[in-house]
């Protein structure tokens, strides 16, 4: 369903249109967007290019504000940010033999920034870097995360051959996992809906 949006954005040149939510509306659980996509000259509005109903079943949260623009919108299931509604948490740790190596840590630090650069999300990256190396008796905490950063640090651990350890970590959630996330895009900031479904109709 969100394709019909972008369709509707990829046909329009870049810098001749914006997105707007106009009206946002809770009812319930639920929360009823009004987006229109406008069509702009010279950095001037001289009408609309296309609307949309969305209504966002069973919400678990929210950060939209009302008349915020945006220059390109997606739909994702694990935006970074969010991890916390639908992911296991790890504990990440390595081995002993790593606390010192500064080549790894400067690849953990790339690699992480791309991957949460897709989602515009790399000022979350202090939340998934190494921390404080906590010493148990084989290995070092790295840090804590979901499969998907535990992922990126077996990647760059492995072509070190070294291997990650992967623990249970106690702030596990029990969320089914079901939940869609409405991103919108620009260029300071993401703003999401998180909810059990979206329903979008073509206004116009």
């Amino acid at each position: 369903m969100i394709q019909q949006i972008i369709d509707a954005l990829n046909e329009l040149t870049e810098g001749e249109g914006y997105f707007s939510i106009d009206q946002a509306v809770r009812v319930d659980s639920d929360l009823h967007l009004t987006l229109t996509m406008y069509k702009e000259v010279y950095g001037r509005t001289v009408g609309k290019h296309a609307s949309w109903s969305i209504i966002c079943e069973d919400v678990r949260e929210n950060n939209l504000g009302i008349s915020s623009s945006f220059l390109y919108l997606r739909i994702l299931r694990d935006h970074p940010v969010l991890f916390k509604y639908n992911k296991p948490y790890f504990w990440i740790l390595g081995p002993k033999k790593m606390a010192e190596n500064e080549k790894i840590y400067g690849q953990l630090f790339k690699e992480l920034s791309n991957f949460l650069n897709k989602y515009n999300a790399v000022n979350r990256i202090h939340d998934f870097l190494p921390v404080q190396p906590g010493f148990t008796q084989d290995h070092i905490t790295l840090t804590f995360g979901p499969q998907e950063i535990a992922d990126i640090y077996r990647k760059v651990l492995e072509k070190e051959s070294m291997q990650v350890t992967l623990e249970s970590y106690p702030f596990i959630h029990s969320d089914t996992g079901t939940e869609q996330i409405l991103l919108f895009v620009n260029a300071e900031h993401s703003l999401y809906v998180v909810a059990e479904h979206f329903h979008i109709t073509r206004m116009d």
